[in-house]
């Protein structure tokens, strides 16, 4: 009888061992991110045009287009540039290139979608955003200038307008 109640606690333990073990694993990898490839992330919102919100290994995260700047909230084809994005990556799945940092807390970052478009970079395309200058310093930025040449040779997107103002240069007329 002593005999039959240790093997009923052996295999009660070994039962909890294995439920532990499995809750284990479910807490610590979270469904749909895998270690394998840590720069993927799921576009649950897009904030503005070049602004993100993810979920990215298990948090969320917001991020900002690395080396361009779309318009304001309050400037003329902001919301093209928000609708564009938006069309191009949310509620998809988006691989993060991770570049900064900025003083906000927000990862800085080349987006890339499942369809192997960079989101930064059709944005330029669809004459929606600038070239950043002061960020945008590696050798993709040429080919992305003369993108912007060419939205604003054909008054694409915010090149509608005779002279747009860039972001940066708004922001600050708004400060003083």
């Amino acid at each position: 009888m002593a005999n039959k109640t240790r093997k009923g606690r052996a295999g009660g333990l070994l039962w909890l061992q294995i439920l532990l073990v499995c809750v284990l694993v479910f807490l610590l990898c979270p469904l749909g991110e895998t270690a394998e490839d840590p720069g993927r992330a799921k576009v649950v919102k897009v904030i503005d045009g070049d602004s993100l919100l993810v979920r990215y290994q298990g948090r969320s995260l917001r991020v900002r287009l690395w080396g361009i700047d779309t318009p304001e909230y309050d400037q003329d084809s902001a919301r093209s540039a928000k609708q564009f994005t938006a069309n191009l990556v949310l509620n998809g799945w988006v691989e993060l290139e991770v570049k900064d940092w900025d003083k906000y807390g927000r990862m800085v970052a080349l987006v890339t979608t499942e369809q192997q478009k960079c989101v930064n970079e059709e944005l330029v395309k669809a004459g929606l955003a600038w070239v950043y200058p002061y960020f945008c310093n590696e050798p993709v930025c040429e080919r992305w200038r003369v993108y912007q040449d060419v939205s604003r040779g054909q008054r694409a997107g915010l090149w509608a307008k005779e002279r747009p103002i860039p972001p940066w240069k708004w922001r600050s007329k708004k400060r003083h």
